[in-house]
């Protein structure tokens, strides 16, 4: 199974997957050019690929030859294309264990937990951003046709990276179905005949930043100068002409963790949770086998995944959400504390990654009165509604005690006003494109700007109050709804911030109203001028303006970014000639009912194909156009039925 696995995804993604694991060498830029020396630097600061060389001969006996098999796929594929790619992409064989060890190293590690520009934001005490997406399960009590149902929803950048591959992986005890970075040997979100799981970000406090005192060339702890270990590594980087040139890298590390700045008088080591538990994979494998909820936590209870919040259902009708994470045991601080830049002179702050809080002390709804779980990638308190879990019961440093996002609410609306679901009102409440801000502060930017608006902010209100307050290719008024929003920036600061702010006990009630109406009906005019002299009008569609592009096809797009708080979720980069394309968002959503047999649809937007040529690239974006799901075969008669290719090993 393993190894045709990996065969399979090189038949996807083989430039892509060999780019990634080169990159998690630290290698990008001596097969691939200047554009990932900053890559390299980091995954060698962090010493990434000797941490993935250790993690090779700590896999236990069971595992170990399942990702050994995974590496002869993709090599075998390898030997047999030699002519389908690029020539960086052949120098990368043959590929090794520590390759896939160090790109599941680099993505949950060093980009999830915290990467380079995160670094950089806490330094500058700026907003950490996380990635996006959305989570349901909801139990037989709140189903309309008495089995749990499921709601899988991943929002990451399209392409790199993030890209997911879809797969199924059926094997002697293995049904298994879903999608998971490219290049990783199991599944992230995955679900059974039997029970599924699904993620979303919750940005523990897993990777620490410690401002070092510096004294006569080392750094003080506990009041003693101690010295730096300092080692020195050179880093080859292709030339346009061909020839490689050397980059040194001098690497300096405290007993804290390496140095991540390092300039002048300014020294910030990190310290970095779960590089001690070399079972990440292992892991999710076992997640993958279980057959009921007892099975599951005990997979869970390894605690080799330092992050995600995660939502569960199953046959047998149990739901559960846990805010999972591998948060070491701290001598004192709170989540803001352990955000920030911490002391570096004081031993007891250096944590040790043997003491964590346990599975069985996260916070974790089982069973809920509610019937339904929820998280879009707000703190574990409104993971139900009304509220279960107590913050005050738990160590202050795991998680913010305020922060629902406009999604989680949008999620929990939709959730709470049905007394009993079925499959259907779970796909409309994933496929829906309503706005929660505007529900909040539209009819208060109305009234405002016809009291206090010019012509113009008059002209802007009449738009909005025919705008349907979703993000539809036909919405009118929600490009400009959209440019207010940007105009007014992150929680109104540039207009005086909310009337009524975010309250930790009222999620549902707050923030609203405008502190200063007149600044924001003034922000709304400067949208409404922007749109006007761009567009020559305020009516603009949003699909016209919002597209969806993959291969050869140019599409009118509907969802909104994540701000805006939708459950369907589109970000958009910046639009040339008026359009805009989708950059980020949704990927990989499914909604699962665990009857039986089985109901489960799902879509991979962008495709499950990155190789040129391939039809696969874009064959799945007119349904994302047309807000349509597929259904998933699941049984060897369907999967036949459909068969594109067949590859048979003795």
């Amino acid at each position: 199974l393993f190894y045709a696995y990996g065969y399979a995804q090189m038949e996807a993604h083989s430039e892509l997957l060999l780019r990634l694991y080169t990159q998690a060498r630290g290698q990008g830029a001596e097969f691939y050019g200047e554009q990932y020396l900053d890559s390299d630097r980091w995954i060698r600061l962090n010493g990434v690929p000797a941490r993935a060389k250790q993690w090779a001969t700590q896999q236990s006996p069971q595992f170990a030859p399942l990702l050994a098999a995974f590496v002869e796929g993709m090599n075998a594929w390898g030997q047999e294309h030699p002519t389908s790619l690029s020539p960086a992409a052949k120098v990368a064989f043959p590929l090794k264990v520590e390759d896939v060890l160090a790109h599941g190293l680099r993505v949950i590690h060093y980009d999830w937990l915290v990467n380079r520009a995160r670094v950089d934001q806490r330094v500058k005490r700026g907003t950490v951003d996380v990635h996006g997406s959305n989570e349901w399960a909801i139990a037989p009590s709140h189903s309309a046709s008495g089995h749990a149902m499921l709601m899988s929803n991943s929002h990451l950048q399209w392409g790199d990276v993030h890209t997911y591959f879809e797969v199924q992986l059926t094997a002697p005890g293995v049904t298994s179905y879903g999608a998971v970075w490219v290049g990783f040997p199991v599944l992230r979100q995955c679900f059974t005949e039997v029970l599924g799981w699904t993620q979303t970000t919750n940005n523990p406090n897993g990777a620490d930043l410690y401002r070092l005192k510096l004294q006569d060339g080392g750094y003080l702890l506990d009041g003693k100068v101690r010295t730096f270990t300092v080692t020195q590594q050179s880093i080859r980087v292709l030339q346009k002409d061909g020839k490689l040139r050397e980059e040194p890298l001098t690497i300096r590390q405290s007993e804290h963790g390496p140095l991540v700045v390092d300039q002048g008088s300014t020294a910030i080591a990190m310290r970095v949770t779960g590089l001690d538990r070399p079972g990440l994979f292992e892991q999710f494998w076992k997640m993958g086998l279980a057959r009921n909820l007892a099975q599951f936590q005990d997979a869970m209870r390894m605690q080799q995944l330092p992050i995600f919040h995660t939502a569960y259902a199953d046959r047998d009708g149990h739901i559960m959400y846990v805010y999972n994470a591998a948060p070491p045991v701290r001598a004192r601080g709170d989540y803001q504390f352990w955000s920030g830049v911490v002391p570096g002179d004081q031993s007891e702050l250096i944590w040790s990654g043997s003491k964590i809080v346990p599975y069985d002390d996260l916070p974790k709804v089982i069973d809920p009165p509610s019937g339904w779980v929820q998280n879009s990638n707000d703190t574990p308190w409104t993971s139900t509604y009304p509220m279960l879990l107590d913050s005050s019961k738990f160590p202050s440093y795991i998680s913010p005690l305020i922060g629902i996002t406009t999604r989680a609410q949008r999620g929990i609306r939709i959730l709470s006003t049905a007394k009993k679901m079925t499959f259907e009102d779970v796909k409309a409440g994933k496929l829906s494109t309503h706005v929660e801000t505007a529900d909040q502060f539209a009819d208060d930017l109305i009234a405002a700007a016809r009291r206090l608006g010019s012509d113009q902010g008059k002209r802007a209100a009449d738009v909005l109050a025919q705008w349907d307050r979703a993000t539809e290719t036909s919405s009118d008024g929600a490009l400009l709804f959209y440019r207010f929003l940007q105009s007014a920036g992150p929680g109104f600061q540039s207009i005086g911030g909310f009337a009524v702010p975010s309250d930790e006990k009222k999620p549902l009630d707050t923030p609203r109203g405008f502190a200063d109406p007149a600044k924001a009906v003034k922000a709304l005019e400067a949208a409404a001028s922007a749109m006007e002299k761009q567009y020559g009008s305020l009516h603009v569609k949003w699909g016209d303006a919002v597209r969806l592009r993959r291969g050869g096809l140019d599409l009118p797009a509907n969802g909104a970014p994540s701000a805006m708080g939708a459950i369907r979720t589109s970000t958009f980069g910046r639009a040339v000639d008026g359009k805009a394309e989708i950059v980020h968002g949704d990927t990989f959503y499914a909604v699962v009912e665990f009857s039986t047999p089985q109901r489960a649809e799902a879509l991979l937007g962008y495709g499950n194909w990155s190789k040129p040529g391939s039809k696969h690239v874009e064959d799945q974006l007119p349904l994302a156009s047309r807000k349509e799901l597929r259904p998933v075969w699941r049984g060897r008669k369907d999967i036949e039925a459909n068969l594109e290719s067949r590859k048979v090993w003795n």
